[in-house]
């Protein structure tokens, strides 16, 4: 059977009230787990563990109102290691502490952040079917307990998912079982901790912030956190009218549009059968790259990563994991 290959340019690149990170029972919590130094422009709230800002102007940060709330002026939060006292705190003008929607919020500090880049955020149309990525710390576990005995390291953690819809006010996603159809390579969702930790989707290789964690619930039977369980992130794009009266944000990151020619070759045995595939590009120095597979060009599953670039050309042999051989899709991202 044909193989179809994608020829991938760069990519860059996851209730009650007061959302984490909740990860699969059948993965080891080391591969969500991210540097604090890979996500500076993330602020703890209130403490660490409770509540996320995100910079997305030198002084203002984006996070849930319900959140915001617990916040006065002349507090000082830290920005990537420097305090910075607040000045104002700005949730919107519909936001009712006794309902979920219109949760969102900007922070306003006393003077620029400096030596911190500032997150763009997302401005398209559709976000259904996107692979988000939410980046949270607070109470961890996995889906088969969920909120239920979860713990709390401080530790900074990264999740998956697509969303499944959207609406006025709200980005909804669903907890897949391992084994289930739609399920991602770190599948996740938010949990008690990090209500306001970004929702990002990723377009022409820069993050978005799409969304805010804000709240979740489960069918009968499901608890938060669970296999099975709904997680809702405030959706950004429905609030940018609210959002640029207040605020003048800076241009968006462009994309690195130089591209990347990757070259792939079938090994076959006897039979006809693929063995393996043959993957070259050419990496810059200094720049760590992964390879990445998918069947729908939605979850991608990273075969090998950590390649260091060195201007040269770089040749990796992978297997490719199970999949349907007439959708077979591969990209190189830089990580």
């Amino acid at each position: 059977m044909p193989i179809k290959l994608l020829v991938a340019g760069l990519f860059l690149c996851i209730l009650t009230k007061l959302p984490a990170i909740i990860i699969r029972d059948d993965l080891d919590d080391s591969n969500y787990l991210v540097n604090d130094s890979d996500y500076p422009a993330l602020v703890d709230l209130i403490e660490r563990g409770d509540c996320i800002g995100t910079l997305v102007h030198e002084s203002y940060l984006l996070t849930v109102a319900h959140c915001a709330a617990d916040l006065e002026p002349g507090d000082s939060l830290n920005v990537n290691g420097t305090p910075y006292a607040v000045a104002e705190i700005i949730p919107h003008p519909q936001w009712n502490q006794r309902r979920d929607e219109y949760d969102i919020a900007l922070v306003r500090f006393s003077r620029p952040v400096e030596g911190v880049t500032p997150l763009p955020i997302y401005r398209g149309e559709n976000e259904t079917g996107s692979l988000i990525t939410l980046v949270g710390r607070g109470v961890t576990n996995t889906g088969l307990r969920g909120e239920r005995g979860a713990s709390n390291d401080g530790k900074l953690r990264k999740c998956t998912n697509v969303v499944i819809s959207v609406d006025d006010h709200f980005i909804e996603i669903r907890f897949e079982r391992p084994g289930e159809e739609g399920i991602t390579e770190l599948e996740g969702v938010g949990a008690a901790g990090d209500s306001g930790c970004p929702a990002f989707i990723e377009v022409d290789g820069v993050s978005y912030i799409a969304g805010l964690n804000s709240w979740g619930d489960g069918p009968r039977g499901v608890r938060v956190g669970q296999y099975g369980a709904f997680d809702y992130q405030t959706r950004v794009t429905q609030y940018l009218d609210w959002l640029d009266s207040i605020v003048d944000f800076p241009t968006p990151p462009q994309p690195d549009n130089k591209p990347v020619i990757l070259d792939v070759s079938a090994d076959r045995l006897p039979t006809g059968s693929l063995e393996s595939l043959s993957v070259s590009f050419t990496g810059m120095p200094g720049k760590t790259y992964a390879i990445e597979q998918s069947s729908d060009m939605v979850s991608w599953q990273v075969r090998q990563e950590n390649i260091m670039g060195t201007g040269a050309r770089i040749t990796r042999r992978i297997t490719p994991a199970a999949v349907n051989p007439e959708s077979l899709f591969l990209r190189v991202r830089q990580e």
